[in-house]
C-alpha cells in the first residue's frame, strides 16, 4: 500500500487544522511532501473553488502541479470537495437548485483532475449535507447516475464518504451501478459513529477505493484505541492495495505530526511486507 497525506485545512467547527498547508501554493506541498516520504498527496478544495485556479482553469496551476507530480515522483491521488459538507452545495440536496450547483462543482473538478491526471474525487457528505433522508439519498443515487459515466470518460472515479454504515453503502453503491463511483472509508468516523471498523472493511470489500487514516481523539495512530494492524489487515484480506492517507491533525507542528504519523504506518508496512 501506499502513503499519502491531505493538503491543509481548518475543521469548519473547530477551527482545528489537519495535514500540512499549502501556504497557498500547491507545487510547494508536493515537494513537501515528497522530502517527507510520503507517495501521494490529496488536495482540496473549499467554499471559494470559483476562485481556485485548480477549478477555474485559469492561469498555469494545472500544468504547474502536474509537472511537480511528474518531477518528484509524488503522486497526486484524489481532490476533496469540502464545500459539499454544506447542504447548498450538495448532490444530496432536496432542492433542485442547490443540486444543479453541486453537479457542476463535480462536473468541473472531473476536468481539472483529468488534466492533472488525479484519479480520484472526494464526494464528502457530513455536516449539514448529512444523509439523514432517503429522499436524500435518492437525489444522490440519481446525481451520481448521471455524473459516473462523465467521470469514466475523463478517467476519473469517485468516492463517496459519509457517516452511513456499511450496508446501507454497498445499496447506496451497487444502486449506482459504476465502477467508478466506491466508498471512501474513513477509519475514525466509523470509529467514532461506533461502527465495528473490521466488518465495515469485510463488508465494504472491494468497494472501497481509498482510505482516510484517522486516529481518535490523540490524531496521532497508535495512540487512541484503534487496532490499525487489524484494520490493515482486513484491507489486505479484501485485496485493497491503494492509499492509506492521513487526514490527521496538524497539533502545534504539522510537518512533525505529519512525519510522526507517517512513520507509524510505515511500520505497519513492514510487519505485513
Amino acid at each position: 500500500m501506499k502513503h499519502g497525506i491531505i493538503e491543509g485545512f481548518e475543521m469548519h467547527r473547530t477551527k482545528e487544522g489537519f495535514g500540512i498547508p499549502s501556504n497557498g501554493n500547491r507545487v510547494s506541498l508536493i515537494e513537501k511532501a515528497g522530502a517527507l516520504g510520503f507517495h501521494g498527496v490529496e488536495f482540496g478544495i473549499s467554499h471559494d473553488y470559483a476562485e481556485d485556479p485548480f477549478w477555474n482553469g485559469e492561469g498555469e496551476e494545472r500544468a504547474h502541479m502536474k509537472n511537480a507530480c511528474e518531477v518528484t515522483g509524488v503522486e497526486a491521488t484524489s481532490v476533496c470537495l469540502h464545500m459539499l459538507n454544506d447542504i447548498s452545495n450538495s448532490p444530496g440536496s432536496c432542492e433542485p437548485s442547490e443540486r444543479e450547483t453541486a453537479h457542476l462543482i463535480i462536473k468541473n473538478t472531473i476536468v481539472a483532475c483529468d488534466e492533472v491526471g488525479i484519479p480520484l474525487i472526494l464526494i464528502p457528505c457530513f455536516g449539514s449535507a448529512a444523509l439523514k433522508k432517503d429522499e436524500q439519498i435518492e437525489h444522490l443515487i440519481e446525481g451520481l447516475k448521471l455524473l459516473a459515466p462523465i467521470a469514466q470518460s475523463h478517467r476519473v472515479s469517485i468516492g463517496l464518504e459519509t457517516s452511513l454504515s456499511a450496508p446501507d453503502m454497498v445499496r447506496i453503491i451497487d444502486a449506482i451501478g459504476s465502477d467508478h463511483v466506491k466508498v471512501y472509508f474513513d477509519t475514525g468516523n466509523a470509529d467514532i459513529i461506533g461502527y465495528n471498523i473490521l466488518d465495515e472493511i469485510k463488508e465494504l470489500g472491494s468497494r472501497i477505493v481509498q482510505v482516510h487514516m484517522k486516529e481518535n481523539p490523540s490524531g496521532i495512530l497508535g495512540q487512541g484505541k484503534i487496532n490499525f494492524k487489524a484494520v490493515y489487515k482486513a484491507l489486505e484480506e479484501q485485496g485493497y492495495d491503494g492509499y492509506l492517507v492521513l487526514e490527521t491533525p496538524a497539533l502545534n507542528d504539522a510537518i512533525a505530526s505529519a512525519s510522526r504519523n507517517l512513520g507509524y504506518m510505515e511500520g505497519l508496512s513492514s510487519v505485513f511486507a
